[in-house]
């Protein structure tokens, strides 16, 4: 299997000093043996990022 994604766009859903919600829009090509022809899946982020030592570190990632 073979799969690439790419983040269309992006948007902070909350932010404090040390901790950042971010929603991602992102469209991720998929193909294995059985399906030779790329399917595009369509998905919708939400990542957690942390500040760890003064550098941003992903805490969750949910796929809602």
């Amino acid at each position: 299997a073979v799969g690439h994604g790419v983040v269309l766009d992006s948007a902070v859903k909350s932010a404090t000093e040390n901790q950042v919600v971010v929603l991602l829009f992102v469209d991720q090509t998929v193909s294995n043996t059985e399906m030779p022809d790329p399917r595009i899946d369509r998905s919708r982020i939400v990542m957690t990022m942390q500040r760890v030592d003064g550098h941003w570190k992903a805490a969750t990632v949910d796929n809602p």
